[in-house]
């Protein structure tokens, strides 16, 4: 009898280096090639636009620092993909995009984002897609 595919084995949890500059590979998708051949895994890949307020050079400092700190305490389980400074043919300042394996993590994410952007980011809208690695 084969041995079962655990859990475990469809989805690595150990952290793995960042992200390529194309992009290709992020750090939750590179976990993949240890997985277990049998194993069909997902990823969601969220799309957040978001809205700045008019800023004073002080609170542009202040925002910086608050999201540099916030970047560098984000859990294992969420990865920021790319961030966007523009985005032409809307009213939206800006992008990120964020991965991650399990809806949660990025319920946990998504509420410490807002709690550290809201005083300057009044609008967000996110948009949420999968994909089902074989």
């Amino acid at each position: 009898m084969a041995n079962p595919v655990t859990k475990e084995a469809c989805n690595p949890t150990t952290p793995l280096s960042g992200s390529t500059l194309n992009g290709a590979k992020t750090r939750l998708t590179q976990a993949f090639v240890k997985r277990e051949p049998r194993c069909n895994s997902v990823i969601f890949a969220f799309l957040i636009f978001y809205r700045v307020r008019p800023l004073t050079e002080a609170d542009k400092k202040k925002a910086t620092a608050d999201w540099e700190r916030f970047k560098k305490n984000l859990s294992k389980d969420v990865e920021i993909v790319a961030e966007y400074a523009h985005i032409w043919g809307t009213t939206y300042n800006g992008m990120i995009t964020v991965e991650s394996r399990d809806l949660s993590a990025f319920h946990d994410f998504w509420h410490r984002f807002r709690e550290t952007t809201r005083w300057y980011v009044p609008e967000t809208r996110t948009y949420i897609a999968q994909k089902e690695q074989p």
